[in-house]
């Protein structure tokens, strides 16, 4: 019998992104990575199982300043997000951009915020293409 064709990953990969962790960082990167994704030809799926690439991001608080400026309180919080990616299908690990922290208070600093998710996106993007074409031969 012939051998089974090594299983393969379509140029327009199905991707699943998890983030888990600070609600506010993880809504930010969930709306900047799906349409920095969408963008870059990918496909969005909700289940890990039906994607061919996984990308999780983990944002945890930590440390926690609160100041007084211009009589304004501010509670500035850093937050350290941490990513992973895997090509279940094809047991493979996805290389990540390494960890990153971005520190804005919640009330008056979220364009800061916006600014690290794109950023971050941008980055996914990046990996995710490079793999795909690694693993295309292109």
């Amino acid at each position: 019998a012939p051998a089974a064709a090594p299983p393969t990953i379509p140029e327009n990969a199905a991707i699943a992104f998890r983030c888990s962790g600070a609600p506010d960082v993880c809504a930010s990167l969930h709306t900047t990575v799906s349409g920095a994704l969408d963008k870059a030809g990918f496909r969005l799926v909700t289940t890990p199982d039906r994607a061919d690439i996984v990308v999780g991001a983990i944002a945890d608080v930590v440390d926690e300043k609160a100041s007084r400026q211009f009589g304004q309180n501010f509670n500035t919080r850093t937050y350290h997000i941490e990513l992973s990616g895997e090509a279940p299908k094809l047991g493979d690990a996805v290389s990540m951009p390494p960890a990153a922290t971005v520190s804005f208070d919640p009330t008056v600093g979220r364009e800061r915020l916006e600014e690290k998710s794109r950023l971050v996106a941008s980055d996914i993007v990046d990996r995710v293409r490079a793999y795909v074409k690694k693993k295309r031969g292109t």
